[in-house]
């Protein structure tokens, strides 16, 4: 038996005795966020969220979900949202589930959980990404626990990579090609934060820059990285879209319980579970900004050179623009920091079950506590904004909110998370000679990629490195708790009110989405004049 089976089951077991939760640093947190930072909270019937069933949702409400979100659409008492959704989607068949993922920045050629049948999600997934779900394949109607809705709904987006590859394709399906044969991005902005396919390619949907101006100044780099963007691929300001994610999904929650039909109790929580992913992956930092550091500019500048010299300068092979490498060592970086303290955390969770508080590092002996109870501040503030909102409006866009109150907290910490990875990571990471998806990476091997584990630089680094990331946890902890508490108030409006309801926050998604996608077919079509027309 593997030492990684060992800490993870080692780590699920924990949590039984120990409450804890966490935020987007790796697809087990992601699980152990929902499952516990919610285990005590009241469920919409009343009971907790740990100990409440579902019914379970059928791939026919599914498609009755998608047709009655249509109806309601092409009939929305808001002009301008009811034609621009009708000039897209003239006929039902117009909007079939292809459609409906483009719609919320979903690649259309993905199987993507809450918007295509279980079974064909199961079978388009990866076998690395199938490893790490913890549940058995879940059957169309069967029951559901509450908290594995909600944890199933966090981890599918990065299961499922389903905002990744979001490439332009044909009615066929197959990919659109340029007369010079690229490929087309479906939204060339998207490209400013990542590859147009592979793991860095669902950058733009997961990550959220802070709401500071922005410049290209080398030194901002320096003085302020967290506020330095440039724009790598696309002219204009770089944009992020893990606020308008987490709202997207909000939205969807609370339409489903509308909707009211069959299935839709757990349709609701696969989709609140996804706002979590979102807004939980905002709290972990290193989601808060495009670059890096001066020290890994450095890096891509020597990586390139090395390229350059074992190529012969291009003689006998291709050397890689800084651009690329640029994604490739950040991705590096980015993962390995997120596997680093997922690791660290599930040890100490299972030191922790085991009342062996002492053999916890003490850069984590406050990580059960810290996942256990949050920050009495920051619990205080996003309540505050949720009943503020809630106040000035109705039917508030409270995900959009407790992402962009999370990112104001976090985004001073990733330039800083970030340096801390790369002092303690080695050149295979820093030089990206190998590019490595630290999600797929056995727990016991991430420590291959540190360059020494027991040094005194590296100690000290990671010590202040867990502290940073704890932080991160407490934020998860509270904005979770905000969003369910939102929720809560929400869901199920008055009779009455039902009709209100659904128009307000109907029109609202739509007319969000619409323009976003207008926006993106201008962007596409700026980016076809400038390669050659589609072939």
């Amino acid at each position: 038996m593997s030492k990684r089976f060992l800490v993870r089951a080692a780590a699920v077991a924990a949590l039984v005795v120990v409450p804890s939760i966490a935020a987007g640093y790796g697809i087990l947190v992601h699980h152990l966020l929902v499952t516990k930072a919610l285990a005590d909270e009241k469920s919409l019937t009343n009971t907790p969220v740990k100990s409440t069933t579902l019914t379970g949702v059928r791939d026919a409400d599914l498609e009755r979900f998608r047709l009655w979100f249509y109806n309601q659409a092409r009939a929305l008492p808001d002009t301008a949202a009811r034609n621009g959704f009708v000039r897209r989607y003239p006929t039902a068949a117009a909007f079939d589930a292809t459609a409906f993922k483009a719609f919320v920045m979903i690649a259309g050629s993905t199987r993507a959980l809450g918007f295509d049948s279980a079974a064909a999600v199961y079978r388009t997934l990866e076998r690395s990404e199938a490893r790490q779900d913890p549940y058995p394949q879940y059957h169309e109607g069967a029951s559901l626990p509450l908290e594995q809705a909600l944890a199933m709904g966090s981890m599918y987006p990065d299961l499922d990579r389903r905002n990744q590859d979001r490439i332009l394709r044909g009615p066929d399906g197959k990919p659109r090609l340029t007369t010079r044969g690229d490929t087309v991005p479906e939204d060339p902005m998207t490209l400013n934060m990542g590859r147009l396919t592979g793991p860095t390619s669902d950058n733009f949907a997961h990550y959220g820059l802070n709401h500071m101006p922005k410049s290209s100044d080398p030194q901002v780099m320096r003085s302020s990285p967290y506020n330095y963007v440039v724009s790598l691929a696309f002219p204009g300001p770089v944009e992020t879209y893990a606020e308008q994610s987490a709202e997207i999904y909000t939205d969807l929650a609370q339409l489903t319980l509308l909707e009211g039909g069959a299935g839709m109790q757990t349709l609701s929580s696969l989709y609140a579970g996804t706002a979590f992913h979102y807004i939980a992956d905002v709290a972990n930092a290193v989601h808060t900004l495009q670059g890096g550091t001066p020290g890994i500019q450095n890096d891509i500048t020597l990586a390139r050179l090395i390229r350059q010299v074992k190529s012969g300068f291009g003689l006998w092979g291709k050397v890689p623009s800084n651009v690329e490498l640029s994604s490739e060592i950040l991705g590096n970086l980015h993962t390995l920091s997120e596997k680093l303290f997922q690791v660290e955390l599930s040890e100490a969770l299972m030191l922790a079950a085991q009342n062996n508080m002492a053999a916890i590092p003490e850069s984590m002996r406050g990580a059960p506590a810290a996942l256990t109870r949050g920050d009495t501040t920051l619990h205080i503030n996003y309540h505050a904004l949720v009943n503020s909102a809630m106040h000035d409006t109705k039917y508030p866009e409270f995900g959009r909110l407790i992402a962009a109150a999370v990112i104001d907290n976090s985004y001073e910490d990733g330039s800083e998370i970030l340096r801390l990875t790369r002092a303690m990571a080695n050149n295979t990471v820093r030089r990206a000679t190998q590019v490595i998806n630290f999600d797929t990476i056995p727990d016991a091997k991430v420590w291959d990629y540190i360059a020494s584990r027991t040094s005194g630089n590296t100690q000290a680094a990671l010590r202040r490195f867990n502290g940073l990331e704890i932080k991160g946890l407490q934020r998860a902890n509270e904005a979770l708790q905000a969003w369910w508490y939102a929720y809560g108030l929400l869901a199920n409006p008055p009779a009455s009110k039902k009709n209100e309801a659904r128009n307000t926050i109907l029109a609202r998604l739509v007319r969000q989405q619409v323009v976003y996608l207008d926006a993106a077919d201008a962007r596409r079509a700026t980016w076809l004049a400038s390669h050659g027309g589609l072939r």
